[in-house]
Parts: structure tokens; C-alpha cells; sequence
């Protein structure tokens, strides 16, 4: 019965929608078929999922005590962590999209099996959260029963509670998407209903009866709770989205430094107030992707001009050329505007996955390429950056230089950041299409075939190409009807133009190509005109009509404004969407001992064997060696993808 009136609550969501909406096209819709992602989701799904499953078998074990001490009132207790049930919920929802692309009974059965511990763990009321409901908090030695507070919300500001289920939606809707099994979704529906309670209504058993009325000090549920409305269909979870970020710098401003500081999490002013990215920029990105969200479904535009100045800030004042956020340790956050440092950079990993979140929000928001070209160079390179190619090594942090061997860690204490990447690179899929009822969008290039429903009827779209390493993609269109009238739009990323990637810190030191071209059923198309980032191709379609874009993809020099103080002197080399890096074990000496010099066309080859096969290596760059004594010799460098 419950699945029934899920099924028809989406129907019924879906005809609320604005008919100019831009929908994604979700991500068990379509198949992926070249190597470089196809391969990713092989990975993602012999090494990484299992890896991260069982690195998470602590926040299990935490469950399971929790759900014991529930039925019996006493015995072991559980880890005094704030967070680490957010890590295995974002597993279980990394391997939901998993078995949506390929059912597993194995896998299928593992979630089945901790759902019934998630569900034992979870108080009668809805609560869920280990360390309040069996009193480990109190045994943790410092900072208000280290981060949680005395009992259930009481520390909002740094506890954790509504991360964490947050993360549990997400997961209940990727699973319930890929199954239609809504275990976890009830687990979900019944805490969203008990936060609502508590902290928008009153409940006579927290916070003296009075509603808490608090921002989470971690955003996270902001979005989770979008979800749970796009797949219930429910008004309840948009409006309850939309009062977290409402009252965030209204209802509570932190008074301190550091952490405590009213900018750490982004509560320094009311939302539509504020004009700078600043404090920890995972839970700003986070925020923003919200926001987006809210604006999308709800049509309040009032949040679109601060959407835009902290883009734009962000993009022209703090974002390194890797698409990495949050320069600054200690808050592993945002600092002032053009410290950009390179050896010191902190730019964690969740805060890229964040990056990429808001940016292809912001292009549903805003129909508008330059998101999806922001969102593209922070995947590419500094989120692939975070795992290793065999897929059981990570990276926290993602530096632009190193003074010595740098490698990945198998994990961390703090295991956010492979945990997103356990959910983030399936999701992939689910950002390189979408639709209003007559326009076809394309978000990411990748070899790839989907069903698109248009007012006049379905398309079916099949890509060929071997992006982002080789300049084709080729499209072949089967409309339902011949003569089918609708537009594609194909994007033309920043990085054809004059720069690569948008904003004002950075650009090609030579002349840019302007010679990227698209033809249809080989014709060449003369002056495509291109809007917001998208050459438009409007037409009656007939079954079999094909589409060539021709992106040229030469290797690139980049130099930074001259106010990012750390980057004077220096140039970052690009080839199509990639950022480029020099590992000492390709080149002889020191690295960073090369001088640089400009070559009009450098060879690129495509590495045929190994663990890097068919990765593109720039070879022979032309440089000069500075020796211990600081003599100059002629020399030649090899790059490869910094994400490699």
C-alpha cells in the first residue's frame, strides 16, 4: 500500500512541476558505454563500494549496540563518533546507483541486512542517532560531550544529528530507486517527520516542548530533504528544506572563532544576505546546492542573487584551476579572496564532490553552460584526484605541488571524503542530460545512450566518444515519430574560448582557437550561434540524423591573475578539460627544478598498457633543468592528468 501511494505521489509531483523546468534526466536512465566512465563504475564497483563497506563496519557495530541497548536497556555502548553513520549511509547510497545499473543479489542483501539494524537503532519516535540514545556522548572528555551536546540537539551547532540522517535520505532514495524496496525510505520518512516535529512544530519530549527553530551547524539536510519531496512528491520535506535555509543567521549566530566563528558554517547573515563564499567549504557548497534546490522547485527567486554573487566570488576570487575548493587548513575552509596557495593547498575532496553538487543545481536553476563547465573541470580532475585508478586509495587533501613523495592513504579517521566518492561518481550519469518538454540539454560528454521524454514524444539518443581525451562527439537521434520537432543543445565548454574554466582568475596565455565546429548529417553548421554556453540545434529530427561537435583539444598554457600572489611566475598546463601535472617518476631529477618554455604543439600520446592505458601524456614539453648549482640546461618534461 505504501508503495502504491509513493507511485502515486510522483505522478502527481510530476504534473505540479513548471512545464520549463529543467529535469535531469536521472541517473538508472542511462547507459554508459565508453571506457573512461564505464571503466570508473567497474571499479567503483569491485574495489571502492567493497573497500568502503568494510572500513565502515565501525558506524555497523555502533547500529547494532545501539538497537541492543534499545531492547534491553543496557549493554555495550556504542563509539562516542558524531558522524560516522553519515559515512556508511553514503555507501549504501554509492551502491544503490550501483545495483541500478546492474541488479546484485549479494550486495542487495547486505543493504537488506543493515537496514533492519538501521531500524532497530531507531527510536520509537524517529529518532536516530547512536551516541544520545544510549548516553556514550556523556562519557566523551571535552567540548560539550565532544561535539554532541548533553543530550538529543542540544549542540546543534557541531553535533551532527541532521548530517547524518540527512545522508540516510539520500541513501533511502537511491535505493528505493534502484529496488523500489522502501525499508530504508520508512527508516527516512519517519525521522523527517520527527524533525519536523521538533524543530518546526514543538515536541513535548525535546527542547522543553518549544520547536529548536536551528540551522544545522553542517548543512547536509537541506538537499537530502529535497530529494525525499522529488520522490514522495510530498510538500512536507521541500517546506521543511526551505525553513532550514530560511532561518540559517536568523535564529542562531555562534559567537566565537575558529569553528564557533558565525562564518564557519555560513550563519554570519541570513542566506539572501550574504555575498562571499567563506568558512568550511563543504558545508557551503552543500548550503548553495540547497538553495539551488529550493529556488528550482519552489520558484523563489529571492535566492537567485545570492546564488550569483557567491558564484561568481568563488570563480573569481577562490577557486584553485583544479575546480578545488577551501584552500585554508584548520577550518578546511575558504580564506581571503586570491590566497590560492599550491604546496599548501588544502582543497579536501568532499568540498570538489560539493563544487560539482552546485554547479549542476545552479545550471538547472539557471539553464546556463558555465555551471556545467565549473562542475566538469572539479570532477575531472580534483575529485578524481581523490581516489587512486585501482580504486582502494585515497586523498583528503589535493595540493597543486608537493616538495617530495606524495601518495594516497588507504583511509581516515575522518572517512568523508571516500565515502563521497563511493556516491558520487555513479551519480555521474544522472548529470549528463536533461529536458524541459521541448529542448534536450547535454551536461557531460560521455559515451553513453537514454530515453528522453519531450511533449512530442520520446528520443532516444545514442553518444559516441572518447572524451575528455580525444576531440569527437558523435550523435546518433531516434525520434518516436519522423519529423519530430525539438532542439539539442550542445555544450561548448569555457575551455574552447579563452580561458579554462569560468571567472576571472585565469586565462590562456596564447591566442584562443575559435575553430570548434558541429555538423549535422555531415553538413558543416555555418555561424552556430551559441546562448549561455549551448549551441542550439532546432530542427524536425528524423530517425538516423547524426550529429558531429568538434572540440579541439590543444595543449594549453594558463597563467593567474596577477593578484593570486602564489601563482606569479608560474603556468598551468591544460589540454581539453584536463589540468596537467609533472610526477618526479616520468621525469629525471626534481620537479620542480623545470623551467617551462612555450611549444606550438607538444606531442600528446595516448598510453597504451598499464594501470594508465588509454590516458592521454603530454610528452617532450620543451624546459629548461635548474641543476644544484643553478646552472640551465635545455631539457624536456612529460605531464600527465593531475587526476592520474
Amino acid at each position: 500500500m505504501k508503495r502504491n501511494l509513493i507511485v502515486a505521489l510522483l505522478i502527481s509531483a510530476a504534473y505540479a512541476y513548471s512545464q520549463e523546468e529543467l529535469t535531469p534526466v536521472s541517473f538508472e536512465k542511462v547507459a554508459l558505454q565508453n571506457s573512461f566512465w564505464s571503466n570508473r563504475m567497474k571499479i567503483q564497483k569491485q574495489v571502492l563500494v567493497p573497500v568502503a563497506f568494510e572500513r565502515t563496519q565501525e558506524a555497523v557495530n555502533d547500529l547494532t549496540l545501539t538497537g541492543e541497548y534499545l531492547k534491553n536497556g543496557q549493554g555495550t555502548l556504542p563509539t562516542s563518533s558524531r558522524f560516522n553513520t553519515s559515512d556508511l549511509y553514503k555507501v549504501i547510497e554509492g551502491a544503490a546507483y550501483l545495483l541500478k545499473m546492474e541488479r546484485d543479489p549479494a550486495l542487495e542483501k547486505q543493504i537488506d541486512e543493515i537496514a533492519v539494524i538501521i531500524a532497530q537503532a531507531q527510536e520509537e519516535d524517529g529518532y536516530l542517532y547512536p551516541t544520545h540514545t544510549t548516553g556514550s556522548s556523556i562519557h566523551a572528555e571535552h567540548w560539550g560531550g565532544f561535539g554532541m551536546g548533553d543530550k538529543p540537539y542540544s549542540w546543534v551547532v557541531h553535533s551532527h544529528e541532521l548530517y547524518n540522517v540527512g545522508h540516510l535520505y539520500e541513501a533511502a532514495v537511491a535505493y528505493y530507486q534502484a529496488t523500489g524496496k522502501t525499508n530504508l525510505l520508512d527508516i527516512a520518512l519517519k525521522n523527517a517527520q520527527h524533525v519536523n516535529r521538533v524543530f518546526f512544530e514543538g515536541d513535548p519530549n525535546y527542547n522543553e516542548g518549544n520547536p529548536v527553530n536551528q540551522a544545522p551547524g553542517h548543512q547536509e539536510i537541506e538537499l537530502a530533504l529535497v530529494k525525499l519531496h522529488r520522490i514522495t512528491g510530498e510538500p512536507l520535506y521541500l517546506d521543511m528544506a526551505k525553513k532550514f535555509i530560511d532561518i540559517r543567521g536568523i535564529t542562531y549566530i555562534p559567537d566565537g572563532e575558529g569553528t564557533m566563528s558565525p562564518e564557519y558554517a555560513q550563519q554570519h547573515a541570513p542566506v539572501r544576505c550574504q555575498h562571499e563564499a567563506v568558512g568550511h567549504a563543504v558545508r557551503a557548497v552543500y548550503l548553495y546546492s540547497a538553495m539551488s534546490d529550493v529556488g528550482t522547485l519552489t520558484g523563489d527567486t529571492t535566492l537567485a542573487p545570492a546564488l550569483d554573487r557567491i558564484w561568481h566570488n568563488i570563480v573569481d576570487t577562490r577557486m584553485h584551476i583544479t575546480g578545488g575548493l577551501g584552500a585554508i587548513y584548520g577550518i578546511e575552509g575558504f580564506g581571503p579572496e586570491y590566497e590560492l596557495p599550491n604546496q599548501e593547498a588544502y582543497n579536501e575532496t568532499c568540498a570538489a564532490v560539493g563544487n560539482v553538487f552546485f554547479n549542476h543545481r545552479m545550471f538547472l536553476l539557471e539553464k546556463d553552460g558555465k555551471y556545467m563547465d565549473v562542475a566538469e573541470v572539479a570532477m575531472l580532475n580534483n575529485v578524481l584526484a581523490g581516489v587512486n585508478l585501482e580504486g582502494n586509495k585515497f586523498f583528503y587533501v589535493n595540493p597543486l605541488a608537493s616538495a617530495g613523495m606524495v601518495d594516497r592513504s588507504h583511509w581516515f579517521g575522518t572517512a568523508c571524503c571516500p565515502t563521497n566518492l563511493a556516491r558520487l561518481i555513479p551519480q555521474l550519469s544522472g548529470m549528463m542530460y536533461a529536458h524541459t518538454d521541448h529542448d534536450i540539454y547535454f551536461g557531460f560528454y560521455a559515451g553513453s545512450s537514454v530515453d528522453i521524454p519531450l511533449a512530442s514524444g520520446n528520443v532516444h539518443l545514442e553518444q559516441t566518444t572518447a572524451y575528455p581525451f580525444e576531440e569527437k562527439i558523435q550523435v546518433k537521434i531516434t525520434p518516436s515519430t519522423s519529423g519530430q520537432t525539438f532542439s539539442l543543445k550542445m555544450r561548448i565548454p569555457t575551455w574552447t574560448g579563452s580561458r579554462f574554466v569560468p571567472g576571472d582568475l585565469y586565462y590562456y596565455t596564447d591566442t584562443p582557437p575559435t575553430n570548434w565546429e558541429v555538423y549535422i548529417n555531415g553538413e558543416k553548421i555555418t555561424n552556430p550561434h551559441v546562448e549561455k554556453g549551448f549551441v542550439s540545434l532546432n530542427r524536425n529530427w528524423n530517425t538516423g540524423d547524426e550529429i558531429e561537435l568538434r572540440l579541439p583539444m590543444p595543449v594549453r598554457y594558463n597563467k593567474a591573475i596577477k593578484a593570486v600572489r602564489a601563482d606569479r611566475e608560474k603556468i598551468a598546463v591544460t589540454r581539453g578539460p584536463l589540468v596537467y601535472c609533472a610526477e618526479g617518476i616520468d621525469n629525471e631529477g626534481d620537479v620542480n627544478r623545470y623551467i617551462l618554455t612555450t611549444a606550438e604543439s607538444p606531442e600528446t600520446t595516448r598510453i597504451r598498457e598499464g594501470i594508465l592505458q588509454g590516458i592521454s601524456t603530454i610528452r617532450n614539453l620543451p624546459a629548461h633543468y635548474i641543476d644544484s648549482k643553478g646552472d640551465l640546461s635545455l631539457a624536456a618534461i612529460t605531464l600527465i592528468p593531475y587526476y592520474a
